[in-house]
Parts: C-alpha cells; sequence; structure tokens
C-alpha cells in the first residue's frame, strides 16, 4: 500500500534489494480477471460488432455462426484473460528495457532489475484504475470508458486522432509516470528533472506509436 501513500519508501527500499515478482503478479492477475469481466459484461455488445466484421470478411452463415458460438462461450472470457496478461508483461518487460537502455545518458546508472522493479510497483496503479474502469463499464454496458482527456470530449469520434491522442493522456497512467520517474530518480541514481523528461519523452511517444499503430489496423482514423 506504501505505493499509494509513500512510494519514496518503496523505491528506497528497492534500491538496496531489487523485488519485482509480487507486484508484478498482482497486476497481471487484476488485468486479466477484469478482461474477462469486461468482456462478459459487454459481450451483446461486441457481439454485434463481431457479427458484422465477420459478414465483411464474406464469411457463409454456418461459419459465422461457429464464430459467435466461440465468442458467446466461456472459451472466450479466457482468451481475454490471458491475452490481458500477456500484453501488460510484454509492455512491463519493454517499458523497463527501453528505460534502462537511455538512463546513462541522462546520467543514471543502467540496472535492469531494479527498473523493473520500480516499473512493476508503479505498474500497481493500474489495479485501482482496472477496478474503477471495470465499475464504469457495469454501469455503462460499454466498452469505451476512459479515465483520460477524452473525458473532455465526448462528442469526438472514438478512431479518431484528436479522441485517440486525449485518450493517450490517461490520468492513471500520468500517476504511474511520475511514480516511474520518482523511483528511477532514486534507485538508478539519476538526477529527478532528467528521470521526469526520460520517462515522459517515451510515454508520449508511446502514445504516439499507439495511434499509429491503431490507424494501421483501424483504416479510415480521421481528424
Amino acid at each position: 500500500m506504501d505505493i499509494y501513500m509513500a512510494p519514496k519508501k518503496v523505491f528506497t527500499r528497492l534500491k538496496e534489494k531489487a523485488q519485482w515478482v509480487k507486484p508484478f503478479i498482482i497486476v497481471l492477475v487484476v488485468i486479466a480477471i477484469v478482461a474477462a469481466l469486461a468482456l462478459n459484461i459487454t459481450r451483446a455488445t461486441l457481439a454485434v460488432q463481431q457479427r458484422e466484421a465477420l459478414e465483411q470478411r464474406g464469411l457463409s452463415e454456418e461459419q459465422i455462426e461457429q464464430a459467435m458460438n466461440l465468442f458467446n462461450g466461456p472459451l472466450a472470457m479466457i482468451a481475454a484473460a490471458i491475452s490481458a496478461a500477456i500484453f501488460t508483461t510484454i509492455i512491463l518487460l519493454l517499458f523497463a528495457l527501453i528505460i534502462n537502455l537511455f538512463i546513462p545518458l541522462f546520467g543514471g546508472k543502467s540496472l535492469y532489475k531494479t527498473v523493473f522493479s520500480v516499473v512493476c510497483f508503479s505498474a500497481l496503479i493500474k489495479v485501482p484504475a482496472a477496478i474503477l474502469k471495470l465499475i464504469l463499464i457495469a454501469i455503462t454496458k460499454s466498452p469505451y470508458v476512459t479515465t483520460s482527456l477524452a473525458l473532455l470530449t465526448p462528442n469526438l469520434v472514438k478512431n479518431s486522432f484528436g479522441y485517440q491522442l486525449l485518450a493517450g493522456f490517461d490520468f492513471f497512467i500520468i500517476w504511474e509516470m511520475i511514480l516511474v520517474a520518482i523511483g528511477i530518480s532514486i534507485t538508478n541514481e539519476l538526477k529527478q528533472k532528467n528521470a521526469y523528461l526520460l520517462v515522459f519523452i517515451i510515454w508520449i511517444a508511446s502514445v504516439f506509436i499507439g495511434i499509429g499503430l491503431g490507424s494501421v489496423f483501424r483504416p479510415g482514423i480521421g481528424m
């Protein structure tokens, strides 16, 4: 709980002994459970979109029914949970790796295990974020909930560049990035100003990369 109330105490302990297993497991379990429950809550809405996508691909009615039976079964929830856990694992590992590679350029000491520990403990912010989003999904019955700047522009089209950009600036992620910056400044002997600069450059770059990749898989993204 110190990561929420007294993060500097956590990072000071991590400087003495890097630890990542417990927060890593907690984050993955919560993310997986929330992903499965969110799919179950919004299954009716997503099923309509799924059927339309299959019809556009020119599948026969029999093939569509087989696919929809799988989508409406328990395997879809299991797949959602596993996919969310795998995706989160990749993001945490890659984010820590990139930070670790650039730390020496900003005047700090490169220690991957320590950086990964900081990233994993900071990722515990994802727990209340995921729970809040699940509550919002349960209330709205919609998969399109956000805790980002996109709340200020509810009328923007969901796949527009403007909406995607604002959605990238999630309040919980900003909190998480602040913790990562504080953490590496303590554990990797980095000036706090340089730590914030490093973390936020990487994060903002990831927002634009995410929008770019999203436009590839969602053709027709507009302003």
